[in-house]
Order: structure tokens, then C-alpha cells, then sequence
């Protein structure tokens, strides 16, 4: 997993590519720490380039829906396909992630 973070002044947006799985938790938690150091107002994950997701990471964008609560921006989610749309969709973490 690679990400690429563009801050539009409050409004972020993710760029992932390849796989995100139990092995990028370590990398996912740092995505949080450089999000956490932004003052947002909302975040976007695209997950256009993501072709895999496990149920860590599924669990993982919990973990980050639930830091955007409590740091009070809005999450969001866009560009899922493939494996990645149905695994979001079968958990109802659709719902969940605006997008």
C-alpha cells in the first residue's frame, strides 16, 4: 500500500494504490498520524488504485472513521471497485463511509 496525501486547505484527499492488508498496519497508522497533524474539515480515501482489502483492513478504515469523529471532520470514501466495492458493501462499511 501507497498513499499520497493533497491537503486543499481543510479538505484532504488519499490516493491509495495496491493492497491494503494486515502487512500495511503499520503504514496505515503513520497515514493517520499525518492526517491527525492537518487541521480538516473533511478526508477523502480514493481507493480507485486498490485492488485488495483483508479484514484488517476493512478494520483499519474503522479505526479511521473513528479518529475522524472524535477530531470532528467527515470521512469519506470514493472509487471502490471490483473486490474492494463488494467487501465494503457485504460489511456495510459503506454505509458507514460516506462516499
Amino acid at each position: 500500500m501507497d498513499y499520497q496525501i493533497n491537503d486543499r486547505g481543510g479538505d484532504a484527499h488519499v490516493k491509495f494504490t495496491g493492497d491494503i492488508t494486515f502487512s500495511e498496519n503499520v503504514n496505515f497508522r503513520q497515514l493517520l498520524k499525518d492526517i491527525a497533524e492537518l487541521n480538516l474539515k473533511s478526508c477523502e480515501f480514493d481507493l480507485s488504485g486498490v485492488d485488495m482489502v483483508d479484514s484488517a483492513g476493512l478494520g483499519m478504515f474503522l479505526i479511521a472513521r473513528e479518529q475522524a469523529t472524535t477530531a470532528g471532520w467527515k470521512l469519506s470514501v470514493s472509487g471502490a471497485k471490483g473486490h474492494v466495492a463488494s467487501m465494503l458493501k457485504l460489511t456495510k462499511l459503506s454505509d458507514l463511509l460516506d462516499g
